[in-house]
């Protein structure tokens, strides 16, 4: 793995310091050091039922992470690399398990644009992630308490093609390795194709296109004979504008999941009347509502169909923005790289985000209720859910920015054991300093046009 990624890092370096030299063009930069101290707390870390015996949560936990980090971007006419790496040092304590660890995690990405001919394009990316998260191992979906390590590196690219205003074509390869450092998960590879087509044909009229095909090769630990998973998806939409502030548009996908060694494979088809309304130049309205048919094909062929719908409003102003949305239709959740899991939702959803002093002051606020409803499990599973939370944040200056943030979720099911109740406090500084080539020319270029007003003044 490790090869791997040093090579395709090498690659994206060679190329994008080759093209800006080639063409003997000024590189400015921009340099952005910043640091990130946090605290977050916790009353239920493992989002475990709440033991009414005990009369309290016994996972309350705390954890502190301190977070270097520094952006380099490299820019010239035609070319741009931004290079960005983080490292986090968390510490950790959980009342239950009395336990106080410290744990390092690190994240780095490069991204490469270049302008190689009049009218194509290309984009390299990298990234890569070593951290831990909470695994999905059982088939309730219930979080499982142990903490996985893992290194995941995600790299590719895209070649674009512009043949005109709002006129693209572009082919993209992603190449992502996920890694577990216990040896006791199963690794995987996955090598997703895809290509995209968006075409102007006139003032009214425009349409896309996007295609993907997705491999996931796992790296068994348990059984090797189990097989890959294989995924198809193609999605088109037209759109007409009737007048600038009214357009309605035609949207239809189709989905084919393949698993060598799942039980089952899956076809799913879901069409939708879409449109929009500007309503005022701040205030925008959209709706969205079809169909979806699910085929699954086991040792019996079985069907399901189901609305798709979405009714949202949003509002953008300079110091007051947010948006309010009703929708429902399906969705899907690996419980296992062999089990696919499919469950119907709706959802009731808001945000506000509300600047008291420009910049300076900034108050915002999140909700929403949803209900999940998995019709595949042999006693049909039923997921009220519920989540509300807000912050504020404060920019003393330039350079420094202080946060706090309050997070409540909790969700009932008529399955037992799958409740529960979180509530998490976060508070968090964070300083930067941005140094920029850019910004002095183009300061310079100011002071020369007001030196050239007042001598002809």
């Amino acid at each position: 793995m490790i090869f791997n990624i040093a090579r395709f890092w090498a690659a994206v370096l060679l190329i994008s310091f080759f093209i800006p030299a080639a063409a003997d063009a000024r590189i400015d930069y921009t340099v952005v050091p910043r640091l990130s101290i946090e605290g977050r707390y916790s009353d239920n870390y493992y989002n475990r039922e709440k033991d009414y015996n005990l009369g309290k949560f016994e996972d309350d936990a705390v954890l502190m992470t301190v977070s270097p980090g520094i952006l380099l971007s490299l820019i010239t006419r035609n070319t741009t690399l931004d290079l960005d790496y983080n490292l986090n040092s968390r510490g950790y304590f959980i009342e239950r398990e009395d336990d106080r660890f410290e744990y390092y995690n690190q994240r780095g990405s490069g991204i490469f644009r270049a302008n190689i001919l009049r009218d194509f394009s290309i984009l390299l990316r990298d990234e890569i992630i070593k951290d831990e998260e909470m695994i999905l191992l059982d088939e309730t979906l219930t979080r499982e308490e142990r903490r996985r390590e893992y290194i995941r590196n995600i790299g590719g690219g895209e070649l674009l093609y512009r043949y005109g205003e709002e006129r693209e074509f572009a082919v993209g390869y992603l190449f992502t390795i996920m890694e577990y450092l216990d040896n006791i998960l199963d690794n995987s590879e996955k090598h997703d194709f895809n290509s995209r087509v968006m075409h102007r044909f006139n003032v009214m009229n425009i349409g896309h296109i996007t295609y993907r095909h997705s491999i996931v090769d796992y790296k068994r630990v348990g059984d090797p004979i189990i097989g890959d998973l294989y995924e198809d998806e193609v999605r088109g939409r037209f759109i007409h504008s009737f007048t600038p502030r009214v357009s309605f548009g035609l949207n239809y996908g189709y989905i084919e999941m393949h698993s060598d060694g799942a039980t089952s494979d899956n076809n799913i088809h879901d069409a939708a009347l879409e449109a929009v309304y500007n309503i005022t130049r701040y205030l925008t309205a959209e709706g969205r509502f079809g169909m979806f048919l699910r085929e699954q094909y086991e040792r019996e062929y079985r069907q399901e169909d189901g609305l798709i719908y979405r009714a949202g409003i949003r509002y953008t102003y300079p110091t007051l923005s947010g948006s309010a949305a009703y929708e429902g239709g399906y969705g899907s959740n690996h419980i296992n790289p062999e089990r696919l899991q499919y469950y119907d939702y709706w959802r009731l959803s808001g945000d506000m985000t509300y600047h008291l002093i420009r910049d300076l002051l900034m108050l915002s606020g999140h909700g929403y209720y949803m209900v999940n409803i998995y019709p595949d499990l042999l006693e049909t599973r039923r997921d009220y859910i519920w989540n509300a939370g807000g912050g504020i944040s404060y920019r003393a200056a330039e350079w420094f920015l202080f946060s706090l943030e309050y997070n409540h979720t909790e969700r009932d099911s008529n399955i037992p054991g799958l409740h529960y109740a979180e509530n998490s406090y976060l508070a968090r500084v964070t300083i930067s300093y941005k140094y920029s080539t850019i910004g002095k020319e183009r300061e310079q270029k100011e002071r020369i046009k007001e030196g050239t007003k007042k001598e002809e003044e």
